[in-house]
């Protein structure tokens, strides 16, 4: 095992821990997030290359078989292998998020499900989101909101902040902030939506779509 710090020792325990309870790391439900809930079809993603930044250890592309490349970024993903990672249909790259080893524009979707108030620098991480992204591709970004840090989550990000860092190579299609109800995926499932959700200051989960619109 490589030297971890404080927020990685942190995060590995949480992931061992639901290994313990769960047997194996289920990951039925991600399709629904990356289609459905973006009014997106299962052809969408036919031939694509998609990017899951912070994907942790449950196989969350392994739905997508009909991608070209489906590719999981984490520091941890070394580590993930032992809990069963190493047994899933899709790429896994030990990585930080500020550091992306793809090359320029070759990502049709880029996704940032529950981790990028995780990442050690929120500016560094969108760079390299709008770096290897190609022209007409998606960010598709779920993701805690106005919630104070934490030592796993220690970025307290607003809804404008995150539209503001991205522009202007991407506009913003569609933006919702829901209200908790348990956890990141049943609130944005289950949850009461937001009203003037780019300017709200409540704690919620925002869902939103951001599209690239500008050549580097």
């Amino acid at each position: 095992m490589s030297v971890l710090d404080h927020k990685e020792i942190n995060e590995l325990n949480y992931w061992e821990n639901k290994k313990k309870a769960e047997g194996v790391l289920s990951n039925d439900h991600y399709k629904y997030f990356y289609t459905t809930h973006f009014g997106l079809c299962d052809s969408y993603y036919d031939n694509k290359t998609v990017l899951d930044i912070g994907c942790g250890p449950r196989g969350s592309l392994e739905w997508a078989a009909m991608a070209s490349r489906r590719i999981g970024l984490d520091p941890l993903a070394n580590e993930y292998l032992r809990l069963g990672a190493d047994r899933h249909q899709m790429e896994y790259i030990n990585a930080f998020s500020e550091h992306i080893p793809l090359e320029d524009g070759i990502c049709n979707i880029v996704c940032a499900f529950n981790s990028l108030d995780h990442v050690e620098n929120v500016n560094q991480t969108l760079k390299e989101v709008k770096r290897v992204t190609h022209l007409g591709g998606f960010f598709l970004l779920l993701v805690e909101v106005n919630h104070p840090p934490t030592v796993c989550e220690p970025h307290a990000l607003t809804p404008g902040k995150l539209i503001d860092a991205l522009m202007p190579e991407f506009i913003c299609d569609r933006l919702q902030v829901h209200k908790p109800d348990g956890g990141l995926y049943n609130s944005v499932r289950t949850g009461e939506k937001l009203p003037q959700p780019e300017q709200t200051d409540q704690i919620g989960y925002l869902s939103a779509i951001f599209i690239r619109i500008l050549p580097d």
